[in-house]
């Protein structure tokens, strides 16, 4: 092969949405022992790469002093009780403040349809503070970016295939999404771990704007080269790898013909409406991503799909240095594009079938460095957003804010987690109406953990 051929050929299929190339090692497995259900579901997953500083995103109110205490000392990273949006948090018998940017999410909260949970993190087993020094269940490589991304989004180190549990989600709904013209998962912000499953790939979108393979358009030429592509495709032949990638090459194709019409329409009136604030249109980064969740959606009766999974994300959260700042930058534009999205999904009448949640890589430290900043740290608190969530509440242990206290790993304010992702995911996977057995194929640690339920869905 020549290589302008050969480039011509790995182009398309790493532009399509269907990610050509993770798929060349899946071809040959079983079909998916998949769920069916009756209506539509969605799951959309935010991340927040580099790691949120949830300390600052939650805080004590009622136990405020604890908090100053430790974040005004030396490196002072603490946001003033006077600021803090209050909420009260029933199981707890306690109130919290949310974060001063928070103000579009508190009133969710206060209608009961967004709830916290506290204190979740990557976990193998429940793990406790002798269990962390001696090693025992404790996950590898924790405080590094790429490999505390990767466990979030549920890696499983002893597979020969890597997957992450949105894909491994897909798995199990093959046969719900039956005739689907597009994947189960779809991505706006690229290519990610979260979104492999063993035999299924995500539609990968761009942040704005419809689908389209380099080089294509409506000139002789690229009607010559789509031409000659569909005649390569139709071509037969016995070798299984060639079947496989021709397979999967057909698909993505079909994918972005199905796409690009509901992404390079004209925004829906009711996504138009939903995110204007304050008499302008949301066009930060996030915002754009949740508009495409929020198109696809609004399409999926003629796009086929009775479950969905979505993942984006936004980036910046690596705040080694003026956190409080930064942080209140990037709170900023997540909590209005949240909002927005949320009220898509009331204003649809689809609230009660989707359902949002944060992810971060880790949380950060409690304690400041010398540059107010905070750094890498292991637990932290995630939002959960939905018609459908028991919200208005916490849920999970919040950590107690001691440093080199129980919840401490060391000596910085790094908390144990008690709560694991597999728990979270868990939760949202028996919503989906996914079975006990397949839950545990999502997420292999979930049977280490007694309480499976973490009871915020309905």
């Amino acid at each position: 092969m020549n290589d302008k051929r050969r480039k011509f050929l790995l182009q398309t299929g790493g532009l399509t949405a269907s990610a050509l190339a993770a798929n060349l090692s899946r071809w040959g497995i079983e079909a998916a022992n998949a769920q069916s259900g009756p209506a539509y579901q969605a799951l959309v997953c935010v991340f927040l790469f580099g790691g949120n500083d949830s300390n600052n995103m939650l805080i004590p109110y009622t136990d405020y002093a604890q908090y100053a205490a430790v974040r005004t000392a030396a490196s002072n990273v603490a946001i003033p009780q006077s600021q803090l949006l209050q909420i009260n948090a029933p199981s707890k018998g306690k109130m919290y403040g949310l974060h001063p940017s928070f103000g579009p999410l508190q009133t969710v909260y206060n209608a009961g349809k967004l709830a916290l949970v506290a204190n979740v993190g990557t976990l193998i087993a429940p793990m406790t503070k002798a269990d962390y020094a001696a090693g025992i269940n404790r996950p590898i490589n924790l405080f590094s970016h790429s490999d505390q991304q990767n466990a979030f989004q549920g890696l499983l180190p002893s597979a020969a295939i890597h997957t992450g549990w949105g894909g491994r989600l897909a798995d199990k709904l093959v046969v719900a999404n039956s005739g689907a013209a597009v994947p189960t998962v779809v991505s706006a912000t690229g290519s990610n771990l979260f979104n492999a499953g063993r035999n299924t790939a995500a539609l990968v979108v761009p942040q704005n704007g419809g689908v389209a393979i380099s080089g294509q358009g409506s000139d002789a030429i690229s009607t010559a080269r789509m031409a000659a592509l569909s005649g390569i495709l139709a071509l037969p032949t016995t070798n299984q790898v060639i079947q496989g990638a021709t397979s999967v090459l057909q698909s993505a194709l079909s994918a972005n013909a199905a796409i690009n019409p509901v992404l390079s329409a004209a925004l829906p009136p009711v996504i138009q409406t939903a995110f204007t604030v304050g008499g302008n249109q949301l066009n930060t980064g996030i915002a754009q991503q949740m508009k495409q969740v929020a198109r696809i959606i609004d399409a999926r009766t003629a796009l086929g799909v009775r479950r969905q999974v979505f993942f984006v994300g936004m980036g910046g959260y690596d705040t080694h240095s003026n956190t409080v700042t930064n942080q209140t930058n990037l709170f900023n534009q997540l909590a209005p594009a949240l909002k927005s999205f949320y009220d898509y999904t009331v204003a649809a009448g689809v609230d009660a079938n989707v359902t949002t949640i944060t992810m971060s890589d880790f949380n950060r430290t409690f304690i400041g460095n010398g540059n107010a900043g905070v750094d890498h740290a292991y637990g932290g608190h995630s939002i959960v957003m939905g018609g459908s969530v028991k919200g208005g509440d916490l849920y999970g242990t919040f950590p107690q804010l001691v440093v080199k206290g129980p919840d401490d790993s060391g000596s910085n304010g790094a908390w144990i987690p008690t709560t694991a992702v597999d728990q979270v995911g868990g939760t949202l996977a028996k919503w989906f109406g996914v079975v006990p057995t397949d839950v545990d194929y999502i997420f292999p640690n979930l049977a280490n953990f007694s309480v499976r339920d973490l009871g915020f869905m309905s």
